[in-house]
């Protein structure tokens, strides 16, 4: 296993840092690789700009994250585009995981949920048969239309073998899943997670100020972190685990430096060196 960031909500959100900064504030620490949302990929001028930076810091791209209204089929085509100008940059970056995260709920979704959820699932199928050689991976998100285990389910069921579950261990927790027995069902599909802790596991969240008030750096939260890592490398899980954390009540470096000394205490043997 390989350890990772997302540098966007964990160190740059609310404009903390700047991107260039919290890359060079990784540099010599146990994380070798970043995630970032697609539009940081032009922050220093092109791809090629965004390959050196994180060569000077000896960093690697884990992955992108790409949000968007995915069951509009009005817009499948305009997202197709958009699709392979991500794909052919994260191919030039040497990475291979495209995140997909969900949109946000809304009214009429409940009435329907097969019709919108299939909507993403035929545009998923697309975009995996012209992928090559990189990933594409479901990001679980709390208050979007792939919040609740019924709508992991039923993409997963509808999309291809070859398009795999990113989860997001936090997001899980907040939707009231069982994170321990979800990692042990869909193991064999994991190719990539996100690592947030919950300060109440298990309990559905009821709205956007419970669940920022319960994300917390790994660690600092009650899931037990080093049982969920082991359960994924029983699994064969050999992939990137990212770390996020999200608690507008912390200092994100402060975050950063406990992380890595219980990294250093509690998880170390698990990584890739």
């Amino acid at each position: 296993m390989r350890l990772g960031i997302q540098v966007g909500a964990s160190l740059v959100r609310g404009g903390y840092l700047s991107l260039g900064e919290a890359l060079a504030l990784l540099h010599s620490t146990p994380f070798r690789g970043v995630e970032v949302n697609q539009a940081h990929l032009t922050a220093f001028g092109d791809v090629e700009g965004f390959a050196r930076r994180l060569s000077m810091f000896s960093l690697s791209l884990a992955g992108v994250y790409w949000g968007a209204k995915f069951y509009l089929r009005e817009e499948h085509e305009f997202l197709l585009r958009d699709f392979e100008t991500i794909r052919s940059r994260v191919a030039r970056l040497n990475a291979r995981s495209i995140v997909i995260g969900p949109p946000p709920r809304f009214r009429l979704f409940n009435e329907d949920k097969e019709r919108y959820i299939g909507a993403m699932a035929e545009l998923i199928n697309i975009m995996v048969e012209k992928s090559d050689d990189v990933e594409l991976g479901l990001h679980n998100h709390w208050g979007t239309i792939i919040q609740n285990e019924d709508e992991i389910n039923l993409l997963m069921k509808l999309t291809e073998p070859r398009f795999k579950l990113y989860p997001d261990i936090g997001h899980l927790s907040v939707a009231g899943i069982n994170v321990y027995d979800f990692i042990e069902r869909w193991g064999g599909r994991i190719g990539y997670i996100h690592l947030k802790d919950d300060s109440s596991p298990f309990k559905p969240a009821s709205d956007w100020g419970e669940v920022a008030g319960r994300f917390k750096v790994p660690g600092k939260g009650s899931l037990d972190i080093r049982r969920i890592l082991t359960t994924l490398r029983g699994r064969g899980f050999n992939g990137w685990v990212v770390v996020e954390y999200e608690d507008p009540n912390s200092d994100p470096i402060m975050d950063l430096r406990f992380f890595i000394k219980y990294y250093e205490s509690n998880l170390r043997d698990l990584f890739e060196p």
